[in-house]
């Protein structure tokens, strides 16, 4: 059965017609934030089977739409006891890692009180979240079921059990790695936990003043699995060679350090291919810094020449910006050669802020893959981002606009997201509450906007509504501010991205239902027609395991490395109806093919599609527009 809670939260959703933020609903329930986030992470599987999903937007809130037009009449009471079929989940997992037990399915069945076809489901879902970086297996015969795997692939196993614990606890939101690490010890003990954590701690402070939580979280977790694994017997068995295989003992040190202070206090043995494990992890999140002649200096080099031009910015003179590079693409390499996955908890709010930098740096680095021998994926790509946008910064080739909001953060992120559609650009957008105003120097910033009355003295602010209306838009666009880079242009596509499209790659009202029709069926018109390599496709596919490329708008900008590309050319398609792509419904999707020879005008033909999928106004356009002649008309083809 659904909480008190949870029911409030479903009758306020199902009340509003519009969107509701998630402080708005926070202060009706009497809760935090936090706590919201929480019941609608444990909700999602519930509505699914009511026939209905959150559209969320970020900055704007969160509403309960329907996928179809009618309640799903198989949906029974077993399946809306969302929070009992979590717990049963988190049960059984515990059972198949903790206790080793083989389990039946009709017993399940009857422990738990529900069918088999329910259990049945559960052991898919649990696989899909043991399986994401493990080879684990389930295996059944006359004993029962269970896993099986080698001992390296039960503690990646273990790895993912964590961030699922953590990721639906209620201490998800919090910043803090102890409060964490704690919701998992009715699994590994409180004593192990509070072992592992006080030696790591006490290693960071003394050699990695400058680590950041995520890469402590996620070594902790490493750390806790590690030493419980041993305490009761267990031990690495092999272990894959590196790249950095001859600098093992480089490495170990630190892993026989923290694991010698482990084994002295909770009386366990390692062997040295646990150390050898450890020591690999140790590197690939950067506890230690790389060898200096593993650091091929040529190759960043090149890679910052390259997205230098691809996004006409020159970065050869940011020192700063070198040396991160430096000390964060060979651990990135080794963890993605190694298939260790790190997971960036900040990758949505990233491609969101800053989809263009996000976005063309992927398409650089995809050139690089083959080379490498690595995929990039969509967390990795975040990370860089972050470098690159804050040298973009460093360069002030960005313009900085502050908006002030009674409260701060509950209105202005709606606020920005709309002065991101209307301006977008390479812009930074701080937000702050009047609170903040004294320890603010409001003269580094080029445009104040305020959703209240405020003097600051010597600059103008200007003040707009917490919804910005056409009014304020106008307002802004009269002030003098000019955004960077990126340019609004009047007509639907700018001249950029006109050049790369062609009357027989526009699709207009298809019945597409999955992006791997569209692929397929798109894919092989472009090759037949030698745009792209037979490649292409297969690379789209593995773009797309990598990391979603739909948007809340309704869109989608799937793109393939330039490798497979001959010439250049977006493809557009208006689909009659959305259906789901990775995250998002979408209906209009930009396939992006870039060839090698043209990747200098990727920030170019990327920018003039954000000016697209970011305007509600020009996709509504878009979406009215039933023909192909009509669209030409607005590129000015006819």
């Amino acid at each position: 059965m659904l909480t008190k809670r949870q029911k409030e939260l479903l009758e306020l959703l199902e009340l509003q017609e519009g969107f509701l933020t998630v402080q708005f609903i926070a202060n009706k329930l009497g809760v935090s934030k936090r706590t919201i986030h929480s019941e609608l992470n444990q909700l999602e599987d519930y509505i699914q089977s009511l026939g209905k999903y959150f559209e969320k937007k970020r900055g704007v809130g969160i509403v309960l739409r329907g996928l179809k037009e009618y309640e799903d009449p198989k949906a029974t009471d077993e399946v809306t006891n969302l929070s009992d079929t979590i717990a049963r989940r988190i049960d059984i997992m515990k059972i198949l890692l903790f206790e080793g037990r083989n389990v039946s399915f009709n017993h399940l069945s009857e422990m738990y009180l529900v069918s088999k076809t329910s259990i049945i489901k559960d052991f898919e879902y649990i696989m899909r979240i043991l399986q994401a970086g493990s080879t684990i297996e389930l295996v059944s015969d006359i004993h029962g079921t269970r896993i099986a795997g080698s001992e390296l692939a039960i503690q990646k196993a273990c790895l993912q059990f964590n961030r699922y614990i953590i990721s639906n606890s209620d201490v998800y939101y919090e910043d803090t790695v102890p409060l964490k690490m704690n919701v998992l010890a009715p699994y590994y003990g409180e004593k192990i936990i509070s072992v592992c954590t006080n030696i790591l701690y006490n290693y960071v402070r003394d050699n990695s003043n400058a680590i950041s939580d995520y890469y402590v979280q996620n070594v902790l977790s490493i750390f806790i699995i590690l030493v419980y694994r041993n305490l009761n017997g267990y031990h690495i068995q092999e272990n894959e060679e590196t790249e950095y295989a001859e600098y093992t003992l480089f490495f170990e040190e630190s892993a026989v350090r923290l694991l010698h202070k482990a084994a002295l206090r909770l009386n366990f043995s390692y062997t040295n291919e646990d150390v050898k494990f450890f020591s690999q992890h140790l590197v690939s999140n950067r506890f230690e810094s790389l060898p200096e002649e593993n650091i091929d200096d040529d190759l960043i080099r090149k890679l910052l020449a390259r997205v230098s031009e691809a996004l006409s910015i020159d970065f050869s003179n940011d020192k700063k910006l070198e040396e991160q590079l430096i000390n964060h693409i060979p651990p990135m390499i080794y963890r993605l050669r190694s298939h260790n996955k790190t997971d960036n908890p900040f990758t949505e709010q990233i491609k969101t802020e800053f989809s263009l930098t996000f976005h063309v740096i992927w398409v650089i680095l995809s050139e690089y893959e083959k080379l490498l021998g690595i995929s990039f994926n969509e967390d990795e790509i975040a990370f860089l981002t972050i470098y690159f946008q804050s040298a973009i910064e460093r360069a002030k080739i960005n313009r900085k606009i502050l908006v002030i909001c009674q409260m701060g953060i509950a209105t202005s992120e709606l606020l920005m997201n709309r002065i991101k559609n209307i301006l977008p650009s390479l812009d930074t957008i701080e937000v702050a509450s009047v609170a903040e105003l004294e320890h603010i120097d409001v003269h580094q910033f080029d445009l104040v906007i305020s959703t209240i009355k405020i003097e600051i003295p010597r600059k103008n602010v200007l003040f707009v509504s917490p919804f910005l209306t056409d009014n304020d838009i106008e307002k802004i666009k009269n002030s003098g501010y000019q955004p960077s880079s990126i340019n609004k242009v009047n007509p639907l596509f700018s001249h950029h991205l006109k050049r790369y499209i062609q009357p027989s790659f526009i699709y207009m009202d298809t019945d597409f239902s999955s992006k791997e029709e569209v692929f397929n069926t798109i894919g092989t018109e472009l090759v037949n027609k030698q745009f792209v390599t037979s490649n292409f496709v297969e690379n789209l596919f593995q773009r797309e395991e990598l990391g979603g490329t739909d948007l809340p708008s309704g869109t989608a900008v799937p793109h393939g490395n330039p490798m497979h590309v001959n010439q250049t050319v977006v493809v557009i398609i208006k689909n009659k109806k959305k259906f789901k792509w990775e995250k998002y419904y979408v209906d209009i999707i930009f396939l992006i093919c870039i060839a090698k020879k043209d990747t200098s005008q990727t920030r170019h033909i990327l920018a003039d599609i954000y000016n697209i999928v970011d305007d509600l106004n020009k996709l509504k356009e878009i979406r009215g527009k039933f023909s192909k002649r009509d669209l030409l008309k607005s590129l000015g083809s006819e």
